[in-house]
């Protein structure tokens, strides 16, 4: 790839100057593309990759592990504290009860992942030497569409392994220097924590610091980030803004260079208790630029300022440009340049004052809109709304947190007291956020876009951008022509896309089905419940599917709270049960009754039993029995009682499948969630039989045109089961 920019710098310097006469000379299109090529050739030698000695290699045993923590504890959504720890040696173990029995030490080097209990964590800070039992594992890819890659996200980080720790030792002897910008962080977060218990003090440290270096409850994250304030617990040009802000506004009479001074050691300060992420960074090197400008009294090009930012930081790693924090952070940031005057202007109608507050948060969605819908498939329905009536609230909430944190590090109770009188802010932050929240229509959901109509909705929005050149009558139609392309980009290919589909998807997952049958628009889905599958499989699918409303919902089991978090997201037009008892916690649910059936163009959903839940659905020409998990006795109560329908493709969640039922149903493929023991696999090869196992082959999907495959690479060929 490396080469291709250095054969396409000698064509453009041959070719350009002929082409574009007006244009760069051939010696800018050469340096242009030797720049590409040195970029290329830098980011394949920054790419991590396991040294020979990487403790991953010892991957899937039990072992333990010696090493020096190197980032902050944080809570997880499973309520287990993760951090990364540097290890040095490893020892191999077998647990005995409590007891580790230690074999020779194995020097080792890499990073590992690691998670345990909150009641084990006490003590644990960067530069502590713990040493850790537990099970090491190799981070899988992901098994369903849109699941989280969590293989990749550590392996841009330099880490292959994780590790699963259940026993934690200190070792003293080991310690290192007690001091570091952890202690300031943590004497922050307990400050603040003191003053306003808990949300409210873990969310004003989040809004200080960042909520990468703050456990904050989840649900409270995920509140604003639902709203359309994810960027208020993000540290960034907003919290920097402010920062510098208040910091000019103490030293307006001081000369220009204790000022320069005193901002650039507030922002060395600031990036060091937050952390070095790509979005404080990039806005701290703004800054400072800014801070030099005025030392300078010269004016700043604010958006040759915002590219020099983004080339030193891909100098310092070149892999940020795949996280989307960076796009995002960078994105927004090129629109509040860009947009925000001209869009000022547009809005004289309204007072001075209102006028910013709409164009600051209506620009930076502009320009994150493609990317937000390229990756997630919706946006927030009133993002403008919850960031004109939460300003107020952030500006100071913010600077209130910034004091008190700046007390909290001198006199930790001037500190807790100055955090307590932001209680009333904070509430009533908290407040707007949760009604907005819950108003209907939360989110506008849409097939998410591919990259190519991304880049497409980005050049016209570049050329939107220069037509400040034309005269204003022409101005005007080149406006309404590329909004015209804009909606083509974005909705005509996902309609062309829907409009012919039909599709049955078995997502992998363990203990119970979780099956979306789709055809057109319309979309229905069985499922039994479990929060951890919905949270983690069923929405995220949903979600990559532009799924907002489902035609039927159908619940396999009775209990489930991962149904009020469904729909909470998602509502469906009508919710079925096969248990006779009502949906714990949802509205109760229609009960499907054995022989009724529900019909959707193209599909058929029949209930077989409720006792236990089987169904049988048509898809096209192929049957589908879904079984879920069925116990021995329950498989040959059922072959007793009922006649179950012959199929095609056999779902089934439970661990033995008796062979008369096989006979019965006489399937061509079997889909089970895990591997089947070595005597039913030699049973299956009998049978002729071909088994897909969705921890191996991941999610399954099946179209008319292409036929059964499976998400991972693993697959077998369709053409053995289609």
């Amino acid at each position: 790839m490396a080469y291709v920019w250095l054969l396409a710098a000698g064509v453009l310097a041959l070719a350009m100057p002929r082409v574009w006469r007006k244009g760069p000379r051939g010696g800018v299109w050469f340096v242009a593309g030797v720049v590409g090529f040195l970029a290329t050739v830098y980011l394949q030698a920054v790419i991590p990759q396991p040294a020979a000695d990487d403790v991953a290699r010892y991957a899937n045993r039990e072992v333990t592990v010696r090493g020096r923590v190197v980032t902050q504890p944080t809570l997880n959504r499973n309520d287990r504290l993760r951090f990364v720890l540097a290890a040095d040696d490893l020892l191999e173990a077998e647990l005995d009860g409590d007891v580790a029995e230690i074999s020779r030490p194995e020097p080792v080097s890499g990073q590992l992942y690691v998670t345990v209990s909150p009641e084990m964590a006490e003590g644990i800070h960067p530069g502590r030497h713990l040493r850790l039992t537990g099970w090491l594992y190799e981070p899988q890819a992901p098994r369903n569409p849109t699941g989280f890659d969590f293989r990749e996200f550590l392996a841009r980080q330099g880490i292959f392994a994780g590790l699963r720790a259940d026993i934690v030792h200190r070792d003293p002897a080991m310690e290192t220097s007690d001091w570091g910008w952890w202690r300031l962080r943590d004497r922050i977060v307990r400050t603040h924590e003191q003053g306003l218990g808990v949300p409210q003090g873990p969310l004003v440290s989040a809004m200080v610091l960042g909520r990468q270096a703050v456990s904050l409850p989840h649900e409270i994250r995920d509140r604003f980030i639902d709203v359309g304030l994810a960027h208020v617990l993000a540290a960034s040009g907003f919290h920097v803004s402010l920062i510098l802000g208040a910091v000019l506004g103490i030293g307006r009479r001081w000369g220009d260079r204790p000022k320069l001074l005193l901002g650039l050691l507030t922002l060395l300060v600031y990036v060091g208790l937050v952390g070095f992420q790509p979005s404080v960074l990039r806005a701290a090197l703004m800054g400072g630029a800014s801070l030099l400008g005025l030392a300078l009294e010269r004016r700043v090009n604010p958006l040759g300022a915002l590219l020099l930012a983004a080339v030193l930081l891909l100098l310092l790693n070149p892999l940020w440009i795949e996280e989307l924090g960076f796009q995002l952070s960078f994105l927004a940031t090129l629109g509040l340049l860009v947009t925000v005057p001209a869009l000022v202007k547009r809005l004289d109608w309204c007072p001075p004052r209102l006028s910013p507050m709409l164009a600051v948060p209506l620009a930076a969605m502009i320009w994150t809109l493609p990317l937000q819908l390229g990756v997630f498939g919706q946006m927030p329905t009133y993002s403008i709304l919850a960031n004109v009536l939460a300003t107020p609230f952030l500006v100071v909430v913010t600077l209130g947190g910034f004091v008190s944190a700046i007390a909290a590090l001198i006199v930790p109770e001037l500190g807790a007291i100055l955090a307590w009188s932001l209680g009333y802010p904070v509430r009533g932050l908290l407040g707007l956020v949760s009604w907005i929240g819950q108003l209907p229509q939360g989110a506008i959901v849409v097939q998410p876009l591919q990259l190519w109509q991304v880049l497409g909705l980005y050049a016209l929005m570049a050329g939107v951008w220069g037509l400040h050149h034309f005269r204003p009558r022409y101005r005007i139609g080149l406006y309404g022509v590329a909004t015209m392309l804009g909606l083509l980009l974005l909705l005509l290919p996902g309609t062309l896309a829907k409009a012919n589909l039909l599709r049955v998807t078995v997502l992998a997952t363990r203990g119970e089905p979780a099956i979306a049958l789709q055809q057109g628009w319309q979309t229905s889905l069985i499922s039994g419940g479990d929060p951890q599958i919905t949270r983690y499989a069923v929405l995220p699918f949903l979600q990559q599917e532009g799924v907002g409303r489902l035609q039927a919902a159908i619940a396999t089991s009775s209990v489930g709270e991962g149904w009020d978090l469904l729909l909470d997201r998602v509502t469906p037009r009508e919710l079925y049960r096969l248990s006779d008892v009502g949906l714990a916690g949802a509205d109760g649910g229609t009960f499907l009754a054995p022989g009724m059936e529900l019909t959707q163009e193209g599909i058929q959903i029949q209930s077989q039993s409720n006792r236990p839940p089987i169904l049988c659905v048509q898809a096209g020409d192929r049957t589908w029995l879904i079984l879920g998990n069925l116990s021995e006795d329950q498989q040959q109560m059922l072959l007793q009682r009922d006649r179950l329908c012959s199929a095609d493709y056999l779902v089934f969640f439970g661990r033995e499948l008796d062979l008369e039922l096989l006979t019965q149903v006489r399937p061509k493929v079997l889909i089970i969630p895990s591997p089947l023991s070595p005597t039913q696999q030699a049973q299956m090869i009998q049978l002729g039989l071909q088994v897909l196992n969705l921890m191996e082959v991941g999610a399954v999907q099946w179209t008319p045109q292409r036929g059964l495959e499976g998400l991972l690479p693993t697959t077998p060929s369709r053409r053995d089961f289609s």
